[in-house]
């Protein structure tokens, strides 16, 4: 039986009666040719069944048509991390509408190569970093000052002069908590961040100071406003930090979890302790998923951040900047506060 035959460029310039190179052109959608000769060439790619070489459409363009995609190290250790997992799932679906793939990366990123060598090589066509990381933050400046498209999350960087980040709005919603709760006539508040993310992330350095601004604005002690850490890894440490602040004499009114996983242990520690939410302490959390916090009971009030939209758009972001399209796109994804049973909006009066 005779074997089919692998069709090739040259059947298709045969089939049409056109030079290769005019059939590179069409192919590679490069330099000048008529819509007329362009129609020729497809009707016979169609006819003759010929797929394009994914590599040889990248040798002839100089692109990839692949995006770096840079984890957070976390994501190894806390599979379930509902920031990674939404992201990534934008950025997947923004990538297959953009006619791209992605090439991830989950480790601590530090390049074994030079940022010249890795431009050099040209693996990929750009990176995104989903998380602002001390240990590649050098890298991070290398690229984005080189003029190699890099997007990443978070607050716009000193270095960066073009604006190449998505922001979810970190500073403004715990901002607003505070503010709200301050309406509300809190005066012992508490903001918890974990080890975990102390280790790499610049934003805790950034919810600290947030409380010391805070605190000095509104002229409250260090008891009435607090930043607590503790260890995710080890759940007593929580449970002692909470309960602490629970039992001390002027206790905690309300908290903020940065962690969505550690709501259910902040609810059993509460009832265990004989106090109710929110008449004793009012509980919110940030939450990656808009039902996020319905399954408590009260139902868990929540600060919705987008990050399914931060990963959609910060490949939209990205490929404007590998394709040179000049679009305009919003870099900011702003949140939502969704008010449920563990923390009431203000009432309206309330100052």
């Amino acid at each position: 039986m005779e074997s089919e035959k692998n069709i090739t460029i040259y059947d298709i310039a045969q089939a049409t009666n056109l030079s290769i190179a005019t059939i590179s052109r069409i192919i590679n959608k490069k330099g000048r040719y008529s819509a007329e000769t362009e129609s020729r060439v497809i009707k016979a790619m169609e006819e003759l069944g010929y797929t394009p070489s994914a590599s040889a459409q990248s040798l002839a363009s100089n692109q990839t048509h692949t995006i770096g995609l840079v984890l957070p190290f976390w994501s190894i250790q806390q599979p379930n991390d509902e920031f990674t997992i939404q992201f990534l799932s934008g950025a997947t679906i923004a990538a297959n509408h953009l006619k791209y793939d992605l090439l991830l990366d989950n480790r601590s990123f530090v390049p074994s190569a030079s940022t010249s060598q890795i431009i050099k090589r040209r693996r990929v066509d750009g990176f995104i970093f989903s998380a602002v990381g001390n240990s590649y933050q050098h890298f991070m400046e290398e690229l984005i000052t080189s003029g190699f498209p890099t997007i990443y999350t978070g607050v716009q960087l000193p270095f960066d002069k073009d604006g190449c980040n998505v922001y979810g709005g970190h500073e403004i919603y715990k901002q607003d908590f505070l503010e709200i709760c301050y309406q509300k006539g809190y005066r012992n508040t508490a903001l918890f961040t974990s080890y975990m993310q102390a280790q790499e992330l610049q934003m805790v350095e950034i919810s600290r100071q947030i409380v010391e601004d805070f605190r000095l604005k509104k002229g409250l002690s260090q008891d009435q406003c607090r930043f607590v850490m503790y260890d995710y890894y080890n759940p007593k440490s929580f449970q002692y930090a909470l309960e602490e602040l629970l039992t001390q004499k002027n206790p905690v009114e309300a908290i903020y979890l940065d962690q969505f996983p550690t709501c259910s242990h902040a609810y059993s520690i509460i009832s265990s302790m004989g106090l109710r939410i929110p008449e004793d302490i009012a509980v919110v959390a940030t939450s990656q998923y808009s039902r996020g916090g319905e399954e408590f009971s009260p139902k868990l009030t929540t600060t919705y951040v987008h990050s399914y939209e931060m990963g959609y758009r910060a490949v939209e972001l990205l490929v404007n900047k590998i394709e040179k399209k000049g679009l305009e796109f919003e870099h900011d994804i702003p949140y939502s506060f969704l008010y449920r049973e563990s923390f009431l909006p203000p009432e309206q009066g309330q100052e």
